[in-house]
């Protein structure tokens, strides 16, 4: 009878936190406790404290990897041809709104503060974004694509974190909440 195979450290981290981003999503950030990552995933709070030390080193590593996957995935929608601006704009919002990463992006802005960290694969990544970007708003400047990307990136964060609720008090419909890309984008150029 053959043994059980030992995962790799790698594959490890890998499950914590594809199970963090699971549990991100199914009760927000409260999910992201070790107890209950560990149990989900199957391993002992203290394999789980052995790849990443603690909940906080856990989440700066689950929000990284997000960061990095949810740029990669937007610098890919962006780089089909024929995009328009605000496509663009929705594929941002999409992103950002979906799956936990506005929440997870806020949590971390709050908790990171005035921390510097090495971000240099998802500044390349960002840089790409910048090229793509360029190619469909048409910026005069560099300046002016930072501009516009950070007032959509921002705004779709706050629609990720808070949109719901606030157009739920403003008693917007669901088709003009949805419309609300196409809208910034048409305000914007």
């Amino acid at each position: 009878m053959a043994g059980k195979r030992r995962r790799t450290a790698e594959e490890s981290r890998s499950l914590i936190l594809e199970t963090a981003a699971q549990r991100l999503r199914k009760y927000g950030l409260e999910g992201l406790n070790i107890t209950g990552v560990a149990e989900d995933a199957g391993i002992s709070h203290a394999t789980l404290i052995h790849h990443f030390g603690s909940s906080g080193e856990m989440r700066d590593a689950l929000a990284d990897k997000m960061t990095f996957d949810l740029i990669g995935d937007l610098v890919r929608a962006m780089e089909s041809p024929n995009v328009s601006p605000t496509e663009l704009t929705r594929n941002v919002f999409a992103a950002l709104a979906e799956g936990g990463h506005a929440k997870l992006l806020a949590w971390r802005a709050i908790e990171q503060s005035g921390e510097s960290r090495d971000l240099t694969v998802v500044r390349e990544l960002f840089d790409r974004l910048l090229a793509t970007t360029q190619k469909v708003v048409q910026a005069d400047t560099r300046e002016s694509l930072q501009h516009y990307i950070l007032l959509i990136g921002t705004a779709a964060i706050g629609f990720g974190i808070a949109g719901e609720v606030l157009a739920d008090l403003l008693g917007m419909s669901e088709d003009t909440v949805q419309e609300f890309p196409a809208w910034l984008t048409q305000h914007i150029n």
